[in-house]
């Protein structure tokens, strides 16, 4: 079967060549049509329940809000972990699912488990939001508006309008705003008017709750046809407000405006905002799944671009995490390293194969690759930097196919067989070796295939890539290769010199070869007559590897710790803080690390309470301290435009941020969702909630006095804090 093939190709050259561009001009495609991102987008089994009802208490929150949650959600099949936490306002639970399960099954059980809890709401709670989790739920682009002078209300109208414009694009999936107030429509009402007509609060009440309300009125039928009817029933503007009827006696209509004013304002200040040390408003831009980063990015810098002409004089506009910037750095870098491989395999074959053998051989290279990126496209993967680390580690390997086929046939050529002759006999015995060759290298990779867990889906990528690669590379050494040989090999059999040692395969005169040839026959040669001492050796280097490595307790890393370009810096503190007390404090903070060299971007974000700057799921992937006040990403410039490594910047942060006291300030370099999260973390639980608190001090007792080597180390406890409790003799209010 295999020598028919073989045959077939090499009889009909001109339609394997034309299968062969077809599979260049395919992968072209591919590669232009492939959504690029920086790493995989991985699904995890876990989702996120928030329910916000303003005013409740953590307290009321776990016992009204998250116990009815619980409830239902501890019916879902597959659930492996509930998680909740009650705060100021609002209240949120994690669900983990068992590994393996339908996310889709899951994430509509997740939302018939809500609305079964919904009833047991109270009447004024917000309708809960359930999002789910993946690797790659973080902005493409972040686009801050600074105006040091300018009013709130213009720079929130312009942010409004910019993110109205990006949401337009294609690929946005949605534009969220930070760092702006909720606008709303605010009610004084004057005292001595509401006497003058006698009238009381609940009654202005009532008329403003009936008269904001959605009428359906449907359509009616007449002899005529069909003609919908609208009853405009919602508050629009602040005339429709003022021109509500509050009382109708005969005659007399009191409206609104006769016993109140109206005026457009902004909610209490619950976080601040900042960009580079100024105020903001910051636009996060994500795009849609399967959408090219890269191509996002672009689209969203055009429109942004093209919005500058309409900013408020004294408003300014600058881009900040641009991912996708490190998107297009690894595949220029993957683009060079293809095209430094090209050139290395030619200078190592050219010496002892020739130029027109180097350059068979180097063919493999981009044939491999696109020939893997026509199925990486297909199946709907992305081109993100496991599937480049994936070609870069079969690039040694793709062109091991090629090289052995086509120096098999270089030998017989020398002999006097016809190029046809030569290559087709060489593919058919070169045939097994290369493809038990191929097989073997990726046994070592297909375990990784069948890893479970979010680690197994973001690895997968790394086996899958390195069979299509290594397909395309057996393809092209045993089917290409040959037919690119026959065809444009020109060689004169008449004047080629025959190698030393060619008149047989394995009868070979060494001393006719070169210098590193001859003393690699004889080591060989050496090898072969004492095979016991050979083994013997062979099994003692490899013991001797593994027992320096191990004396040398270098550890086990599961990412290798690069050198960061972004950071994260979290500060903590303690007490009854305010909005405006926790501002100040973090803005300290902020202005010392502006002042560290090698620094580009600086985004703060401040709040009281669970939620943090970085998003709801932070509370229950990696753990988030309920004593966090502020949070800062921290961009730096390239590293060739500072003096200073990565690691040495947070070591300057951590520095200049010793001297302020009262706060916790934690400095880590930026992980992505996969590496998210503390090194160790302990988790307690108990049916008796009362009796966790003591054992977790006591854990982190001991931990901060008794264990060395650990920093920056945080619990979930309540923060301790004063209290107003009411207590209300209920017969004496009444």
């Amino acid at each position: 079967m295999k020598d028919r093939i073989i045959d077939l190709s090499l009889e009909r050259r001109r339609s394997t060549l034309l299968a062969m561009i077809g599979i260049v001009i395919f992968g072209i495609v591919a590669r232009v049509s492939i959504p690029v991102e920086s790493e995989p987008r991985i699904e995890i089994p876990f989702y996120v329940i928030t329910v916000v009802h303003e005013g409740i208490s953590p307290e009321d929150a776990r016992r009204l809000l998250i116990l009815p949650l619980e409830i239902e959600l501890k019916a879902v099949e597959g659930v492996r972990e509930i998680t909740g936490t009650g705060a100021e306002n609002m209240a949120m639970v994690g669900v983990e699912f068992q590994t393996g399960i339908d996310l889709d099954v899951a994430l509509s059980d997740v939302r018939e488990a809500v609305n079964r809890a919904k009833p047991e709401f109270p009447s004024t709670t917000e309708e809960p939001i359930v999002e789910e989790t993946a690797t790659t739920d973080y902005p493409v682009l972040q686009i801050n508006l600074v105006g040091r002078n300018t009013p709130e209300e213009t720079l929130y109208a312009t942010a409004r309008s910019l993110r109205d414009r990006i949401e337009t694009v294609g690929q946005v999936q949605l534009a969220a705003l930070q760092g702006h107030r909720e606008e709303f429509m605010e009610i004084l009402i004057r005292p001595e008017q509401l006497a003058t007509y006698r009238m009381s609060v609940e009654e202005l009440y009532g008329a403003l709750t009936r008269n904001n309300r959605l009428i359906a009125a449907g359509a009616m039928d007449s002899a005529q046809g069909s003609v919908s009817v609208k009853v405009p029933s919602v508050i629009e503007s602040t005339d429709d407000l003022l021109d509500i009827p509050v009382r109708i006696e005969g005659d007399t209509v009191v409206t609104l405006s006769d016993v109140a004013s109206v005026r457009r304002t902004f909610k209490d200040r619950t976080s601040y905002s900042h960009a580079n040390g100024e105020r903001s408003i910051s636009v996060f831009v994500y795009r849609r799944s399967g959408a090219n980063s890269i191509e996002t990015a672009t689209a969203v810098r055009e429109v942004a671009d093209g919005f500058r002409d309409r900013l408020p004089v004294g408003v300014n506009m600058f881009y900040s995490q641009d991912t996708s910037q490190f998107a297009a750095k690894q595949i220029v870098e993957l683009q060079g390293n293809i095209v430094t491989a090209l050139v290395l395999v030619m200078l190592v074959i050219f010496p002892a194969m020739g130029l027109r053998s180097s350059l068979l051989v180097a063919g493999a290279i981009p044939v491999s690759f696109l020939f893997a990126l026509i199925f990486l496209w297909l199946f709907g993967h992305s081109f993100n930097f496991m599937v480049m680390f994936g070609m870069l580690l079969g690039l040694g390997m793709l062109i091991d196919g090629a090289i052995v086929v086509t120096e098999d046939a270089e030998r017989r050529i020398t002999e006097g067989e016809t190029e046809l002759e030569a290559y087709g006999s060489a593919a058919k015995r070169m045939f097994l070796p290369v493809l038990a060759s191929t097989a073997t290298t990726l046994a070592a990779f297909v375990p990784l295939m069948f890893w479970p867990g979010v680690a197994g889906a973001f690895m997968g990528y790394l086996p899958i890539t390195l069979l299509w690669v290594l397909i395309g590379a057996l393809l092209y050494a045993l089917i290409f290769a040959p037919v690119l040989g026959t065809t444009f090999r020109r060689l004169s059999r008449g004047t080629a010199a025959t190698p030393a040692g060619a008149d047989g395969m394995w009868e070979l005169d060494w001393s006719r070869l070169g210098r590193f040839a001859h003393g690699y026959g004889r080591l060989l040669s050496l090898a072969v007559r004492r095979p016991l001492v050979t083994v013997t050796v062979v099994i003692a280097l490899v013991l001797g590897i593994f027992t320096v490595h191990g004396s040398r307790d270098l550890g086990v890393l599961f990412f290798n710790e690069n050198d960061p370009t972004y950071a994260q810096v979290f500060v903590r503190a303690r007490g009854n803080l305010d909005v405006e007390e926790a501002y100040r404090l973090v803005a300290e903070v902020e202005a010392a690390i502006l002042e560290v060299p090698g620094i580009r971007n600086l985004n703060m974000f401040t709040t009281t309470g669970v939620g943090q700057a970085q998003g709801q799921r932070m509370q229950f992937q990696g753990g988030s301290a309920a004593d966090r006040i502020g949070t800062m990403f921290i961009e730096m410039v390239e590293s060739s435009q500072r003096d200073m490594t990565g690691i040495e910047v947070l070591e300057e942060i951590r520095r200049r941020t010793a001297r302020f006291g009262g706060v916790i300030i934690e400095v880590r370099p930026f992980e992505s969702q996969i590496q998210a999260g503390k090194p160790i973390a302990l988790q307690f639980s108990s049916n008796e909630r009362e009796r966790l608190a003591p054992v977790v001090e006591k854990v982190r007792e001991y931990i901060v006095n008794e264990v060395e080597g650990l920093r920056d180390i945080e619990d979930s406890l309540p923060v301790p804090g004063i209290e107003w409790q009411l207590e209300v003799d209920r017969a004496v209010a009444g």
